[in-house]
């Protein structure tokens, strides 16, 4: 008799850098009332008829560019770049910007590039979930570095660098992913300082610096940074809307060209098309006139969102007022069942980001990050009444009743 076939046990072929990596989210899969979900942007903020002129005027320039191919990215939309961030200091022309697939690409690259198996790499924690992602995948030990009101502890990471050698501190300085917090003016100082003195790049994510209302009140490392150490990313996704992926990379042209040419074993430039239409918008300033769009109506989400929380959840429950970005980072009282909230909340269709997504190599408080993207002023303050609701009943079952008193509520 014939053997009988059986299937392959792929998970036992698995390489060891993809073994713990994050898995990817899952879809809400019920119908959603409230929708608190972070990474998502506002449709109806689309400035649709400048949108499809801008799609429509690249797609009419096909014939004269439908060949073009520049490792680096396209040329025009590299120098627009370069134009859109030289008010800051951050590139001072397009020799210095590499378009990606989004930012989430130049950090995969930056990764590949610079870290070897077993090298360790400093990250905040809590901190971007597909950060740590990309770095493990390279193989890296994560060191994870506390955040507190002033942003990422640099005190912390001077404690580390003592007894051991980092290849690269990964740091979202502007606003951090996902507390919210910028990082100060001293510790800006003395991030670069700590870096100079231990010959160590600095990854510096601005994901979603645009969105800071009013505009960023920090200059960027890469601005303050006179050695050219620090690697400066940044996408559009943020405000335009996720499934555009396209980012771009900030740093010494002799690193763009290796992240180059390291990308073109795997794909090559993003999409033409998209790249065409994106210079378009900023030549047409079209982009700048959205982004102070959007960052007018997020500030007015985001107090209404703070003040909802303020209003309706128990004693115990601590967040910030957000300087900026799309969410606000909830802490909640240790004794609570983290996982028997998420499951509630699913039942009566509140969907948002579950904090422990976000724990690098530290325990911390239950926590949810809501975003106030997508939602009506008056659907965030019935959601969070709701959810609110469902945070005072899953404590009850924890301790003692609890005095109606307002949610603690920081301030930067």
């Amino acid at each position: 008799l014939a053997p009988v076939p059986t299937g392959l046990a792929w998970s036992a072929l698995f390489a060891a850098r993809v073994r713990g990596l994050p898995r990817p989210g899952r879809p809400h899969t019920g119908a959603v009332r409230f929708d608190f979900r972070p990474g998502r942007t506002d449709p109806a903020t689309l400035p649709i008829a400048e949108l499809q002129g801008a799609w429509q005027r690249a797609i009419g320039r096909l014939r004269a560019h439908g060949n073009d191919f520049d490792p680096l990215g396209h040329a025009p939309l590299r120098a627009a770049i370069a134009r859109a961030l030289a008010g800051r200091g951050i590139a001072k022309g397009a020799d210095e910007v590499l378009v990606t697939s989004g930012a989430q690409q130049a950090l995969d690259l930056v990764a590949r590039a610079l870290v070897d198996p077993g090298d360790a790499v400093a990250i905040e924690d809590p901190g971007w979930f597909l950060a740590a992602g990309a770095f493990r995948a390279a193989g890296a030990q994560l060191v994870g570095v506390g955040v507190d009101d002033e942003g990422v502890r640099v005190d912390e990471l001077a404690r580390v660098l003592r007894s051991r050698r980092v290849k690269l501190a990964y740091v979202t300085p502007s606003v951090q992913s996902p507390t919210g917090v910028a990082l100060s003016a001293p510790r800006r100082e003395a991030l670069l300082d700590l870096a100079d003195r231990a010959q160590m790049p600095i990854v510096e994510d601005d994901y979603d610096c645009e969105l800071r209302a009013p505009a960023p009140a920090q200059p960027a490392l890469r601005a303050l940074d006179a050695g050219d150490r620090v690697v400066y990313l940044g996408t559009f996704s943020k405000a335009l809307f996720p499934g555009l992926r396209i980012g771009y990379l900030v740093g010494a042209p002799a690193l763009l060209r290796t992240l180059a040419t390291l990308r073109t074993v795997a794909t090559f430039q993003p999409s033409l098309v998209d790249q065409l239409a994106l210079a378009e918008l900023l030549a047409r300033d079209s982009l700048e006139r959205h982004v102070r769009r959007v960052r007018k109506r997020y500030a007015e989400r985001g107090r209404a969102l703070a003040a909802a929380l303020a209003a309706h959840m128990p004693e115990g429950v601590r967040f910030r007022a957000p300087q900026g970005g799309s969410a606000i980072w909830v802490e909640l009282p240790p004794v609570l069942d983290a996982a028997a909230l998420a499951a509630a909340a699913a039942e009566r269709g509140i969907a948002y980001g579950a904090g422990e997504t976000f724990r690098v190599d530290r325990d911390g408080p239950p926590a949810l990050l809501l975003s106030f993207a997508t939602a009506a002023p008056d659907a965030i303050e019935a959601g969070v009444a709701e959810l609110a609701a469902l945070v005072r009943r899953q404590l009850a079952r924890s301790r003692p009743a609890l005095p109606a008193r307002p949610a603690s509520r920081r301030t930067p």
